[in-house]
């Protein structure tokens, strides 16, 4: 006996990102987390060193047996203390060591964000990468349909007697090297997918064509990563000065409560001079007088790192004015090239149509058709390159005005 199964055809449809939402997948990635987690122990750090400077109360207990008992020593004692400590100066070091975690947080911060803008500014210019592709091979394919209908054509006359092997050769010649072309164009848009699974750790198969950069005219601010490095700059500045502290005088506050207990073997060695409950408060004072040196030269060292780091600064926000101005330049020529493309892909579209009906009417051999036809294509790849080419440009205005990119979607 034999059943029939109903069988069910699902469709699967694959998921389109955006470049707005492969953005966002990418800010949740392993090295946004790292750098979140790197900022998160520096806060607790800094509020370790707070709690440090509160006071301190601990609690101890001693037991004590000795061999041969004397009036001063019981065979058996038990002394149970509590102590309070508290810093009450210690040079300056720390609103020095506060302010030094404070730019490190702070430096920290800004270092998440700028990994943030870097990655969508990467995730972008793959993006838009990945849509060149995708135009290119459009354009191939529409090419190769055309060259196979060409050489189909030839193939019958050259049957026919009416055209030379040579001319089905040809045609045959640009008909591979196009299937190349596109198999070249294919295994370029593989890695870019595979890049974008890096940066968003999901499988990426499909992309939305219709996101756009919103470019509008704002205020340049600076660059997340330049406030970095000038957190960090400070922050190894105050470290300079939490050594230059150790040179002067720390005072400390100590506050001992203790109570005895004394089990003597021999009754008579009891004596009053011994005491239960105690208390002693001390303060001290500490002071660096003389060390060869050693703590001066650790502060130099620090200050020298501190001025390592100051011109690294300056550097940095030389070569990101640069890169600005470039970027406002390049955006101005991606503009032009668009025009300057469309009016191409225009005088080449008009220009193959008419070599084209002088083709089919016998006038102009296939050497011209072809170069004729391979000018079009390549106008239209172009025109759509520039096209692509010129949201990329309006990405890194806005990366190196100082922005996130996912903020102009």
């Amino acid at each position: 006996m034999r059943f029939l199964f109903p069988m069910l055809y699902i469709p699967i449809f694959l998921y389109s990102y955006t470049l707005d939402e492969l953005i966002e997948l990418s800010h949740k990635n392993r090295v946004v987390e790292s750098a979140t987690h790197s900022l998160g122990a520096k806060e607790k750090a800094y509020e370790s060193s707070k709690s440090s400077y509160l006071p301190t109360l601990e609690l101890g207990a001693t037991y004590q047996n000795v061999y041969e008992e004397t009036a001063a020593l019981a065979e058996n004692s038990l002394r149970v203390q509590a102590s309070l400590k508290y810093t009450l100066y210690d040079g300056g070091k720390k609103g020095s060591l506060y302010s030094q975690l404070e730019s490190s947080i702070d430096a920290s911060k800004q270092n998440v964000e700028a990994t943030k803008n870097n990655i969508s500014l990467d995730v972008a210019r793959l993006y838009f990468g990945y849509l060149s592709l995708e135009s290119d091979k459009d354009a191939t394919n529409q090419e190769i349909e055309q060259l196979k209908a060409e050489f189909k054509r030839l193939d019958l006359f050259y049957k026919s007697g009416s055209a030379t092997k040579d001319e089905v050769a040809k045609i045959d010649s640009r008909l591979k090297n196009s299937m190349v072309m596109l198999n070249e164009i294919e295994l370029e848009s593989q890695r870019i997918l595979h890049t974008l699974e890096y940066y968003t750790t999901q499988k990426i198969q499909k992309i939305d064509d219709g996101s756009v950069v919103t470019l509008n005219e704002q205020e340049r601010v600076a660059r997340a990563d330049i406030e970095s490095l000038e957190y960090e700059a400070l922050s190894v500045l105050h470290e300079a000065e939490t050594k230059k502290s150790e040179n002067l005088p720390k005072v400390y506050f100590d506050n001992t409560l203790s109570y005895s207990d004394y089990y003597f073997e021999d009754k008579s060695l009891e004596g009053s001079f011994l005491v239960d409950t105690q208390n002693i408060a001390m303060l001290n004072v500490t002071w660096n007088v003389f060390d060869f040196g050693a703590r001066s030269k650790n502060y130099e060292s620090k200050y020298y790192e501190y001025l390592s780091k100051k011109s690294t600064l300056e550097h940095e926000k030389h070569r990101a004015d640069v890169e600005y101005r470039f970027a406002k330049k390049a955006l101005e020529i991606a503009k032009l090239k668009v025009d300057a493309t469309k009016a191409t892909l225009d005088a080449a579209s008009s220009t193959y149509e008419l070599v084209k009906f002088k083709y089919q009417n016998g006038t102009i051999d296939n050497v011209a058709y072809l170069e004729s036809m391979s000018e079009k294509y390549d106008a239209a790849r172009g025109y759509e390159r520039a096209l692509l080419d010129l949201e990329v440009k309006k990405a890194e205005l806005i990366y190196y005005s100082g922005k996130d990119v996912k903020e102009f979607l």
